[in-house]
């Protein structure tokens, strides 16, 4: 019998959570006389010896206009209790008994793929899970889009136009990096809504000279660029351009070699690509000043946000739905949604990576270079 349910909110924050503990909160209590608590930084916190001092009580008065408010009220973290390491240090073991010490019988988690991994191991170890997907990168697979891809797209689409107005009026090439490790879903959607003249993602690698070549070709064509790229955009390591502006441009070098590390989860941390094309650019053209290329990070300005109307849909929906899963028997799965409807999807499927399946055609049209 689940009594006592606790939120975590793992990874990157993003618009949409609170929407989704607010209606689990709302439903649970009406419909199961529930009782909620939403634990600080994840499994960082649900695995610490004072547990207790991260915890937030969640009740009606909490709850109360919570489904707008950005970001998450839990605070977040990455911390990976099923890594070897972790393992090793019986963190997993030590995440059951501190629930259970608390008196929690489930637990709702939102996060991406390294969170939904988590819950998995969780699950595994018998202990009811739901989790809702979210990310901005929108690279979960099971579900057509998830907690803050929206928001995020149209913050970014709005900060995007503003850099083609810019490039327009100074007759200058800009360039945006734009957050998408191994999926270009934000390049792609925040390109073509702002006005991008050629958008790069990580699915479709490129070669820097015929890169080149195409932004001079535009540039001179209508006398400004406008660039989108995803941060996690692939070119080959041995490119001859690249060899050649590394050789030429000491910051060039200094960029591609830089040993960014790890996170918590083993993934590579990522960025600057925006800065390498920039030089790559100047180098190619000849424009001979770094300022005839302008080069804006988008980063984290996409996370805190207050959700877009889609995204606090979105969280009530898998917020209601989770709690139908749990009090239905459906554990160890991920909210979903399907076309118009919210399904279970194993967290197994969930975890293969979503990447852009556009035809190349309509990516070709969309301004996508490859």
């Amino acid at each position: 019998m689940i009594k006592k349910i606790a939120f975590v909110t793992g990874g990157g924050d993003c618009a949409g959570i609170n929407a989704f503990i607010a209606a689990a909160t709302r439903k649970g209590m009406e419909k199961y006389g529930t009782e909620f608590v939403g634990i600080r930084k994840a499994f960082s916190g649900a695995t610490d010896d004072r547990i207790e001092e991260h915890l937030v009580p969640l009740g009606r008065e909490e709850i109360l206009g919570l489904e707008n408010k950005p970001s998450t009220i839990l605070e977040s973290s990455r911390f990976n209790p099923f890594s070897e390491e972790n393992k090793a240090k019986k963190y997993p073991e030590k995440l059951v008994e501190n629930l259970r010490r608390i008196g929690v019988d489930a637990i709702l988690a939102t996060g991406g793929n390294d969170t939904i991994k988590t819950a998995m191991g969780l699950s595994e170890m018998g202990f009811p899970v739901v989790a809702a997907p979210k990310s901005i990168d929108n690279d979960v697979s099971g579900t057509d889009t998830m907690l803050g891809f929206k928001t995020a797209v149209t913050f970014g689409a709005t900060a995007f136009r503003s850099t083609v107005e810019s490039a327009r009026t100074h007759r200058r090439i800009s360039l945006v990096e734009i957050m998408g490790r191994e999926a270009g879903w934000l390049a792609l959607e925040i390109g073509l809504a702002g006005g991008a003249d050629l958008i790069l993602i990580p699915e479709k690698p490129i070669d820097l000279a015929g890169f080149a070549k195409k932004v001079e070709e535009v540039y001179r064509r209508q006398g400004y660029v406008n660039i989108a790229v995803a941060e996690g955009t692939k070119f080959r390591a041995d490119d001859p351009v690249l060899q050649e502006v590394k050789a030429a441009v000491p910051v060039v070098k200094a960029l591609v070699e830089e040993d960014l590390g790890k996170d918590a989860h083993g993934n590579p941390k990522l960025g600057g690509i925006g800065q390498i094309l920039r030089r790559i650019i100047c180098h190619q053209l000849g424009l001979g000043k770094i300022e005839s290329v302008r080069a804006t990070d988008l980063g984290f300005t996409m996370r805190g946000l207050a959700p877009v109307a889609d995204d606090v849909v979105l969280g009530t929906r898998f917020g209601f739905a989770a709690m139908e899963f749990l009090f239905t028997g459906v554990t160890g799965k991920m909210t979903g949604l399907q076309g118009t409807k919210i399904v279970p999807v194993p967290f197994a499927d969930a975890l293969i990576q979503k990447t852009i399946n556009w035809p190349d055609q309509e990516l070709k049209d969309a301004g996508v270079y490859f």
